[in-house]
């Protein structure tokens, strides 16, 4: 086994492949962001839920499935020895990815969110003494 230090086990253009038990917990990894991904999505289809809450899981679904199928393309290179697209390197950077992800779905939640509500509660304080039309 080669050292995770070394440079030829992160950019060798033939990696061996994962040993199986590695390799299969990967693989059920990739399909649990892929199931999470579409029980986001069906969560955002739920009218019970708020508008911006439904948009947070339809911006979350759509991280996790296209990180899973991703992840599921780097594994599949991997275990069919396909030259540079099986380098090691690529599953680091499909890490940063999938945590860099996070940063935009995080900002809407705990910032644009909060500020939209601040906006449409000064606009309903400013609207309740104007007058109403009358039916």
């Amino acid at each position: 086994m080669q050292s995770l230090f070394t440079f030829s086990f992160w950019f060798n253009l033939h990696a061996v492949p994962f040993l199986p038990a590695v390799g299969r917990a990967l693989a059920v990894l990739f399909a649990a962001l892929i199931a999470g991904g579409v029980a986001c999505a069906f969560a955002a289809r739920m009218r019970q839920a708020s508008k911006e809450w439904r948009r947070a899981l339809g911006r979350l679904s759509s991280h996790l499935v296209w990180t899973g199928l991703i992840g599921f393309l780097l594994w599949m290179f991997n275990e069919q020895w396909v030259p540079i697209l099986s380098m090691r390197f690529f599953f680091v950077l499909w890490f940063i990815w999938f945590l860099g992800g996070f940063y935009p779905i995080y900002r809407y939640v705990w910032v644009e969110v909060p500020e939209k509500m601040k906006l449409h509660e000064e606009r309903l304080e400013r609207e309740k003494w104007l007058p109403k039309k009358k039916r």
